[in-house]
Formats: C-alpha cells, structure tokens, sequence
C-alpha cells in the first residue's frame, strides 16, 4: 500500500478505497477519531513522522483520487 499526503495533513492510500483507509491508520497507529469520511488527517504532533512514509501529491491530486 502506498500513503499519499498534501500540504494540508490530508492523508489516503493507494489503492484507494475506505478500507485501505483504515488497514492504512491501523498500520500508521491512527485513531478513528482523524478519519473525515474520505480521508484521514494526520495528527499534528505526528506530522514529521507520518509524512516521511508518504509520497507528497497535491490537493487536486487527492480529490481526484478519492472521486475516481
């Protein structure tokens, strides 16, 4: 699975699906309480870590991602 994030601290995976989501928190030791219906945020006191395992993309990246 690969985690992609933004600029914004939003986080999916890909293949993308609301299962891989959470197999992907459960793997990054995310709380459900980040989960926004399409994404996951990532905790503020653990940006540096979660991102150095993610490739960056942009927002519009994100969005097309999630609506595909």
């Amino acid at each position: 699975m690969e985690y992609l994030t933004d600029t914004k601290r939003h986080l999916i995976c890909l293949p993308y699906s609301i299962n891989n989501l959470h197999k992907m928190a459960k793997e990054l030791d995310i709380n459900r309480c980040w989960f926004h219906s399409t994404h996951y945020d990532i905790p503020k006191r653990r940006i540096d870590e979660i991102k150095s395992k993610c490739r960056y993309v942009s927002s519009k990246d994100i969005v097309r991602i999630i609506r595909s």
